[in-house]
């Protein structure tokens, strides 16, 4: 009997001593300010990942941990050739986190929960039947309120768990705010043929802003000799899915022949969303001109005309309105977001026409508008949108503004990765 036992605790010792352990690497976060920071975007480079892990692990899958062993979601995007690994993370004031990254096994396979999404539903067969588009090219004589409806939705919609907007994709191309009382998406089924109105509240939201001529929810425009020129008729007009997934969605507008004046500019447009956030980010490049890209908020609903400008700090200039200017009569809080170096003039374009739906050949009115420019012809902003039914904070300016204030702050001062 004692030989047996002796037995059984060699192999046990023997079973324990060759035992495999797991490495685990460790990459500290850092948030700079004093202030909490709620689904705060994170992004780590390859080359961060790389040496971290060491040269030996850099073709290896991997899996990311908290210092509880839970997984945290990410996304691995390829971007202009680089490779990033997104995520969307709580943080305390002035709090540090570890993060862990782990060597993922050959068959594990993690599905997040989708918090971003982006939908071009196109019914190419004008049968009803919308399918979702990841690239497009835009047909050159495609119009507004074209019958049969060829775009759910009259075009390119992109939401999180907070918030939603779409592009009118036709030579409007004007900008509105989906509100959202739900975390769920639900973008992919609004708008389709013998489905309730987006134009009243359903269980998940609304379209809740009037557009008109205005520039809406950041479209775009060129400021030239005094005179503003819609985004309007191209030669081309192109849609790309660059990346969708449960923390950030990032599409691309690519206009070719914009005519301006006597000039033909080429535009692109980068739209990115992130989970948890009341807002998207624009970045533009425009090629053929030295004019002012225009951007703006409507401004048609306003009981007060009023724009408050902010300066939260030295880097960016915060623009904003709010008021009872929802559809419903309820309040909502615009904004743009701008880097104060890129910011030449705000201004307000006339009151002119009616307000309604426009054929694309309307001046642009009932906007507050800003002029950005810059040396190499890059530009960027944020817009955001506050519906107190989204959030009990917007139900006063000042939450608004707060919650406007800190993204300001927060975009100067990222996540420091160490």
């Amino acid at each position: 009997m004692k030989k047996l036992l002796f037995i059984l605790f060699s192999i046990l010792l023997l079973s324990c001593s060759t035992e495999k352990k797991e490495t685990v690497y460790k990459i500290v976060l850092k948030n700079p300010l004093s202030i909490e920071r709620t689904a705060e975007p994170v992004i780590i480079t390859q080359k961060k990942i790389e040496k971290t892990l060491g040269k030996e692990n850099q073709i290896k899958d991997i899996c990311f941990e908290d210092k509880n062993g839970k997984k945290i979601p990410f996304q691995k995007d390829d971007l202009n050739g680089k490779t990033e690994y997104c995520f969307s993370i709580d943080f305390k004031a002035n709090e540090i986190k570890d993060l862990y990254v782990k060597i993922a096994d050959k068959d594990q396979k993690t599905e997040f929960t989708p918090y971003t999404n982006i939908r071009l539903g196109k019914d190419a067969n004008a049968d009803g039947i919308f399918d979702d588009i990841k690239e497009e090219r835009r047909d050159p004589d495609h119009l507004p309120g074209s019958v049969p409806v060829l775009y759910q939705a009259e075009g390119i919609s992109w939401e999180n768990d907070k918030v939603g907007f779409r592009i009118y994709w036709d030579k409007r191309n004007g900008k509105d705010i989906w509100g959202k009382t739900t975390d769920k998406m639900v973008l992919d089924s609004v708008g389709l043929p013998n489905t309730p109105s987006y134009h009243e509240i359903q269980p998940w939201g609304a379209d809740v802003l009037k557009v008109g001529n205005s520039l809406g929810a950041g479209a775009l425009a060129i400021k030239k000799n005094g005179k503003l020129y819609r985004l309007a008729e191209t030669q081309e007009a192109h849609f790309k899915i660059l990346t969708e997934g449960p923390v950030r969605s990032v599409l691309e507008l690519k206009y070719k022949g914009w005519k301006v004046d006597g000039e033909d500019l080429d535009l692109t447009e980068t739209i990115t969303i992130w989970k948890g956030k009341y807002g998207y980010s624009s970045d533009l490049i425009i090629k053929g001109s030295k004019q002012k890209l225009v951007t703006g908020i409507v401004n048609i609903n306003l009981k007060k005309d009023t724009l408050h400008i902010l300066h939260p700090n030295k880097k960016k200039t915060v623009l904003y309105t709010f008021d009872q200017q929802s559809e419903f009569k309820d309040n909502l809080g615009l904004a743009l977001i701008v880097n104060t170096d890129e910011l030449v003039k705000t201004e307000r374009a006339p009151d002119t026409g009616t307000g309604r739906s426009i054929d694309g050949n309307s001046p642009i009115s009932h906007t507050y508008y800003v002029e950005l420019q810059n040396e190499n012809n890059k530009v960027s902003f944020n817009f955001y949108a506050g519906w107190e039914r989204s959030n009990s904070a917007f139900k006063t300016k000042e939450g608004f503004e707060k919650m406007l204030i800190e993204e300001a702050d927060k975009q100067v001062h990222p996540i420091i990765i160490e």
